[in-house]
């Protein structure tokens, strides 16, 4: 089995961080500015609904991406692994699965992760994409390791993950603790459900 993480919010600590950048970001690209006491309430929204919320033109996606990059760049030493996940994940690796991760972050910044935690040598690949194209990387990525979409599975904590390994016909596995709710996750119906990550061990003989 292939077991593929997303990174922000599911592997990695980070939403404070995105959240922090966000809010500094809405005033250099004349955004609506996220207001702190509705932080909570955005994790019940998609990625796309959030994207109109705060009535941001998809044309500065790629902009806003490339500048939040090079911001987590910076903290990419100081954020902490998600309690629990690099116990979890070496487990997973001495049990001689395949790990990988696909992110919207850049391969540097997860790659410094990796190498700041001594977890590099726990996946046998990094790949990243623009925002929206997490549909595509999947596929390329199935396809250039020749993974049939059945013994693979895509683990993440935001709605568009489960879209995502959805399209591709792989399982989705949602974790809770990261970007987007639980009750936002369940709206999007993914094959498993996540609340810790010790749980993790359990999916493969389900």
């Amino acid at each position: 089995m292939h077991l593929i993480f997303d990174f922000d919010g599911t592997l990695v600590n980070s939403f404070s961080c995105v959240m922090e950048k966000a809010i500094l970001l809405a005033d250099e690209f004349s955004l609506k500015k996220i207001q702190l006491d509705e932080i909570e309430s955005l994790r019940d929204l998609s990625s796309m609904e959030i994207i109109q919320h705060l009535n941001i033109p998809l044309y500065k996606i790629p902009q806003l991406i490339t500048h939040m990059r090079k911001h987590l760049h910076h903290k990419m030493v100081t954020l902490t692994p998600v309690v629990g996940i690099k116990d979890t994940l070496e487990q997973l690796h001495h049990a001689k699965f395949t790990l990988g991760i696909l992110t919207s972050n850049s391969v540097e910044n997860v790659n410094l992760w990796l190498e700041t935690n001594n977890m590099h040598h726990i996946f046998s690949f990094v790949h990243a994409s623009n925002y929206f194209s997490k549909k595509k990387l999947i596929k390329k990525t199935l396809a250039h390791y020749k993974i049939t979409p059945s013994n693979a599975m895509y683990i993440g904590d935001e709605t568009r993950d489960i879209d995502a390994a959805k399209t591709n016909h792989i399982i989705s596995v949602a974790v809770t603790w990261g970007y987007n709710s639980e009750k936002a996750l369940l709206k999007y119906q993914p094959s498993f459900i996540v609340k810790d990550p010790k749980d993790l061990l359990t999916l493969y003989s389900e």
